[in-house]
């Protein structure tokens, strides 16, 4: 039984890949959550006949093509390496904001030590930017459209933020509060732009 999970769990693999489609839009066609397909490519459980036979359907192969074990073909090195990439994106993510991060303390530590600059914090109001700018990108590489309406509206808010505390800090502005009004259509906007672009993936 472990062989034939591991078995249908390669072949769904090498389909789903094959024809360019992330585990999200397999589980739309299938009706499925992207939980289910992740435990089928585990090899954790196994999808019924009849869900065995839709996949088919979808990968337009045979039953039989799909629960049958065939010849792998060595990857390359590059392959490999661009495989245990995606598959560690979350791991990936992470590191890139912690990097963020670290150079942004980085930063604030040394032009504490060796300048009288003030409200340096606000270097951390301007990292929390570029960490979003970071996870949208991140999230464009990995295909990932469930967090994009997120990232992005934290990207808007974090840059309102920020151009906020530069305007009222450096050049003593006192009404720039108000740029804060606009976050209100740019949020629904981003919003509704998210849901078009769902629905057309």
């Amino acid at each position: 039984m472990e062989d034939i999970k591991l078995i249908v769990a390669n072949n769904i693999i090498k389909y789903r890949k094959k024809f360019k489609l992330t585990q999200a839009e397999l589980a739309e066609k299938l009706n499925y959550s992207d939980k289910s397909i992740s435990k089928w490519e585990r090899g954790d459980s196994l999808p019924d006949i009849i869900i065995l036979n839709d996949i088919a359907k979808i990968f337009n192969i045979s039953l039989d093509n799909l629960i049958t074990q065939h010849e792998v073909k060595p990857y390359k090195r590059a392959n490999k390496l661009l495989e245990k990439i995606y598959n560690n994106k979350m791991l990936i993510t992470l590191c890139s904001s912690i990097i963020v991060w670290l150079i942004a303390s980085i930063a604030f530590v040394f032009l504490s030590i060796f300048t009288d600059i003030s409200y340096l914090w606000v270097i951390f109001v301007y990292a929390s930017t570029v960490n979003c700018i970071v996870l949208i990108a991140l999230n464009y590489l990995w295909k990932n459209i469930y967090y994009n309406f997120a990232t992005v509206a934290s990207l808007i808010i974090s840059l309102a933020i920020s151009i906020y505390f530069s305007l009222y800090l450096f050049l003593d502005i006192n009404r720039i509060w108000l740029i804060f009004i606009i976050l209100i259509p740019l949020l629904i906007l981003a919003y509704l732009w998210f849901i078009v672009r769902k629905k057309f993936k």
